[in-house]
């Protein structure tokens, strides 16, 4: 049987904070800031499993559709393919096969190309992974 680590850091949490009342304990994080965090964990993880079961990706924030990417197996960054997808319509007189790394960073900050993917690119991805 397979346990949810959200809910297991919620559990041990919980026990601190009973065993903290007890006794005195000397901890960096009072331990109900310890279960609040796992309570916001475990709250952004039923947000993100909803958002895929629902194929609701425009309630995620950017971070957790990088998480999930992620976790698909899924890059975050661009690749050096998709740098010269993009500046196929934006350089059609260079020869952007033969490019190489100082040429093709110079054409990437020159039209102000994200290394990141957009969130957009992430559902889409996300999106043919799961199909």
């Amino acid at each position: 049987m397979m346990t949810n680590p959200s809910t297991q850091l919620y559990a041990w949490a919980t026990a601190i904070q009973a065993a903290s009342k007890k006794e005195n304990f000397d901890c960096i994080l009072v331990p109900s800031e310890i279960a609040d965090m796992a309570t916001k964990k475990r709250g952004d993880a039923v947000k993100v499993g909803t958002a895929v079961s629902q194929s609701d990706f425009d309630k995620l924030t950017f971070k957790q559709l990088q998480k999930l990417a992620q976790n698909n197996g899924i890059a975050t960054a661009r690749t050096k393919i998709e740098f010269i997808n993009l500046l196929k319509s934006l350089e059609s007189s260079v020869d952007l096969k033969s490019l190489k790394g100082v040429q093709l960073k110079s054409l990437i900050r020159k039209h102000k190309l994200r290394v990141l993917r957009s969130k957009e690119e992430l559902v889409k991805l996300i999106k043919q992974k799961q199909s």
